[in-house]
């Protein structure tokens, strides 16, 4: 079917610009770099970082911890490497370690010689769509405020083994090029113009982390942003000299309309034009504040009073309250330790059930299993998600609960769009706000005539629902444990991903029970979206209960240290450093990254030569 506009005139085949807007989406995950799927959101899927000032730790020095959470698979998205010249000097000043993707040379995250970072996605709207005039009379031609303005026309050959190649002709207006052009079936639609930053302009991120690599003081970690693009990222900052510090940096968009927010197509005009980007001296950045502590968890990185428009779309901030609570209450006993960042990067407390659970015991469920499910939520004190365990009994009951009722809160109302909506973290903001308005027609279904429902009979169903699903699933209700529901299987995302058994069990590694929840410190994500059914693809069927809460992001790395030992550092990553299924390393880090353990990092050369247990040495051919 066509999508169609209030007055009814088609713009284009509706599967096509599903095929458009997913694509995207579809090059991160076979990156690893899975942004979370859907065309309404990241769905809170998100990354940890802070850092700790001397008077706030029991070392009296620096702290740094960073988690950025990213698309399940296997090998990790991460490498974990060094680089180091054999004599440092202006000619080669490399001295570093962390983190990089496999193929992309120097180090990502991680710290030098005298400084250390992290990173967590800012997530700002930099992208807008603008419908575009054809102008009637030249077909070369748009029209802008009725001035005949020709298309800047570039010519693409994309080269293909083992076929010919693929000419495309890109038209670009002032507006950024036409969308129209990479799908046939959208030739005749009304057309549409993406701005995009990324392609904006020329981008510098990666000259700016090279210039991060040599950075030793705040103002050069600063600087070295000047030319970063994007994706804009909440920088945290450590140094040797006990200073903390965070820099928001990219290019962000201003609009000449200060109620555009990206969140609609606008008119190709000049009202709504980008007249800039938010100039680099204005960019939010901080060192050393008074409170000891900088906490980045995808949450508001700006407030009210900043001048310019980032982004609306913020993580509710669970996660950054809970990271801060965890850090104040380590800091009054005694000092911050890496110990308790270790430990706090594994938390698996969901601060949000605190809202939610409770309105379990002002309905009642019709059946034994919603009863049962009820007890144990209103049991479930901690609101933790272990793995195992009674308090995985009362996370697995409360989770699967909350599912149900979100659903029946929106999946009436919402049809087709609950798919993107459902799960993420404004259809939680939302289901809190409605929880102390148990009149409202948002609680009504829709799909019945029978009667107008109230909160207390979709909490009640939500329950009834629940239980039954779970019954079906798993059977004795000793068995609804949150790790038997929540699963982590790590999937090679080409052979591994085949569908032919003998070589998925070859490549791939899992499922393996996990702790954490979406919205935990220890962010273990899944997608709701796949319990529904697929508008790309409509012999996908949607998953049960059973499925529903495999992982699909998670903590890619975490990171611990302390600015004053680095040899003292402690990593890991999800599966290991090897993409040989049949090498010892190839998963040895599975097992670490699920009970919470790390690595030691090792930097100093003494340090290196004694954790060395292979070396492989490259040398170039004479005359080469």
């Amino acid at each position: 079917p066509s999508i169609e506009t209030a007055a009814g005139a088609s713009i284009g085949d509706a599967g096509a610009w599903r095929d458009v807007a997913s694509t995207g989406d579809r090059l991160l995950r076979i990156a690893g770099l899975d942004g979370g799927e859907g065309l309404a959101g990241d769905h809170q899927i998100g990354s940890n970082n802070w850092v700790v000032g001397p008077s706030k730790t029991a070392t009296k020095t620096a702290l740094l911890a960073n988690d950025p959470h990213l698309g399940i698979g296997m090998p990790s998205v991460w490498y974990m490497n060094g680089l180091r010249c054999r004599s440092i000097s202006a000619a080669c000043p490399f001295e570093l370690t962390g983190v990089s993707f496999p193929g992309v040379p120097g180090i990502v995250l991680g710290h030098n010689a005298k400084i250390a970072w992290g990173a967590t996605n800012v997530d700002p709207d930099v992208q807008d769509l603008f419908s575009i005039e054809q102008d009637p009379a030249n077909p070369a031609n748009y029209l802008v405020g009725g001035a005949s303005i020709p298309y800047d026309i570039r010519h693409e050959t994309i080269r293909v083994a083992g076929a010919a190649a693929v000419e495309l002709d890109v038209r670009t207006t002032r507006d950024g090029p036409l969308i129209n052009d990479v799908d046939s079936r959208l030739a005749d639609a009304p057309m549409l113009a993406l701005r995009w930053t990324g392609t904006d302009a020329v981008d510098g991120t990666f000259e700016a982390l090279f210039r991060i690599s040599t950075a030793s003081t705040f103002a050069e970690f600063h600087a070295a942003f000047e030319t970063y693009g994007a994706p804009s990222q909440n920088f945290v900052y450590a140094d040797i000299a006990g200073h903390i510090g965070y820099v928001l940096p990219g290019r962000i968009p201003i609009r000449a309309d200060p109620n555009d927010h990206g969140d609609r197509i606008r008119p190709g005009d000049a009202a709504h034009d980008w007249t800039g980007t938010i100039p680099f001296a204005d960019l939010p950045w901080q060192l050393d504040p008074p409170s000891g502590v900088i906490v980045t968890a995808n949450n508001a990185a700006v407030d009210d009073a900043y001048p310019y428009f980032i982004a609306q779309e913020w993580d509710p901030g669970y996660r950054a309250k809970r990271i801060t609570t965890l850090l104040d209450q380590a800091a009054k006993a005694g000092g911050v330790t890496t110990d308790a960042l270790r430990e706090i990067q594994f938390d698996n407390h969901v601060l949000r059930a605190a809202k939610i659970a409770p309105i379990v015991d002002t309905a009642t469920a019709a059946t034994d299993d919603g009863a049962l499910l009820a007890g144990r939520i209103l049991d479930w004190k901690s609101l933790d998600c272990p793995a195992e365990g009674q308090r995985s009994l009362g996370c697995a009951a409360y989770l699967s609960f909350e599912y149900r009722l979100v659903r029946s809160l929106f999946d009436d109302d919402l049809g087709e769009l609950a798919r993107e909506y459902v799960g993420g973290g404004a259809s939680w903001q939302a289901t809190i706000a409605l929880l102390d308005q148990p009149e409202s027609a948002w609680w009504d279904d829709t799909t019945t005539a029978v009667k107008i429902e109230t909160r207390d009979d979709i909490v009640g169903r939500a329950l009834d629902d629940a239980g039954r699903e779970l019954r079906a699933a798993y059977g004795d209700p000793t068995k609804w444990t949150w790790g038997g529901m929540h699963k982590a299987r790590f999937a090679e995302t080409t052979l591994g991903s085949s569908g032919i058994g003998p070589i998925e069990w070859y490549f791939d590694r899992g499922p393996f029970a996990a702790s954490g929840a979406a919205g935990a410190i220890n962010n273990t994500y899944y997608r709701p979206s796949r319990a529904y059914p697929d508008p790309d693809d409509p012999t996908i069927k949607p998953v049960g209960i059973d499925d529903v809460f495999s992982i699909t992001n998670l903590p890619s790395y975490r990171l611990s240290i302390d600015m004053k030992d680095f040899d003292g550092a402690r990593i890991v990553q999800t599966t290991g450093q090897s993409g040989n299924p049949f090498d010892r390393h190839y998963g040895d880090l599975i097992d670490e990254w699920l009970t919470g353990n790390t690595v030691a990092l090792p930097f100093s050369v003494s340090a290196v030569s004694a954790a060395t247990v292979e070396t492989l040495q490259l040398v170039p051919r004479a005359g080469r």
